[in-house]
């Protein structure tokens, strides 16, 4: 009887634990939109960490360097990383270039004072350490 009692047991605590893992897992969807091109670093990054994705299409592109300005930069041999970015989030606009250099990278802790809920960013953007949301 005891050791009945005891699987029982086990197997309520088990269940419990992988309910647990399940729903923590499943609430972590991320919320920010990333608008993108297809087949581009940005699509990729998207796809692979689950974020919901807008591809850009048309003859018309996004104003990118609409929010230059609210970036901080660094530079790299290959051009200009996002260091972070002092702006409200709600929509963000990565620019292509500032000050005549090619934005090829966001770094890790370029979004970590704001929530992002919805981010342009464009085909020169080939390399994004940083999580969105």
């Amino acid at each position: 009887m005891k050791k009945i009692l005891i699987i029982i047991i086990a197997v309520i605590v088990a269940l419990i634990a992988v309910l647990a893992v399940v729903s923590a897992v499943s609430g972590r969807k991320p919320q920010t939109v990333i608008h993108c091109y297809k087949f581009s670093a940005a699509y990729d990054y998207a796809r692979d960490f689950g974020y919901d994705i807008y591809i850009i299409y048309g003859a018309k592109p996004p104003e990118f360097n609409q929010d230059e300005d609210l970036f901080e930069y660094e530079e790299t041999e290959d051009g200009l990383m996002i260091k972070s970015y002092s702006g409200d989030g709600v929509e963000v606009y990565v620019p292509q270039e500032h000050n005549g250099r090619q934005v090829v990278g966001i770094s890790e802790s370029a979004f970590d004072k704001v929530k992002v809920r919805e981010i342009y960013i464009p085909f020169s953007v080939s390399l994004i350490q940083c999580v969105f949301g």
